[in-house]
């Protein structure tokens, strides 16, 4: 099951609250508790979530590519 453009959207906005809440987060398939997110991040260059939900069986990848590191003039 691929997620929609607005489910992923949905989904970066889950991943933010899922920082502060880890144990309040609902999956963006079917609106149950229980999300599992797992942050695979090659940071400074992209973010990588796997996002699990035992409840439907979402089963998906999140990536959200970030800008190139910026680098000093001095």
């Amino acid at each position: 099951m691929a997620l929609t453009a607005d489910q992923q959207r949905e989904a970066a906005r889950r991943i933010a609250s899922w920082r502060t809440d880890p144990e309040q987060v609902v999956c963006v398939a079917c609106d149950r508790p229980g999300l599992a997110i797992i942050d695979r991040s090659a940071r400074p260059y992209a973010e990588w979530y796997a996002l699990s939900c035992a409840a439907c069986g979402l089963d998906e990848t999140l990536h959200i590519a970030l800008g190139p590191p910026v680098q000093s003039l001095d």
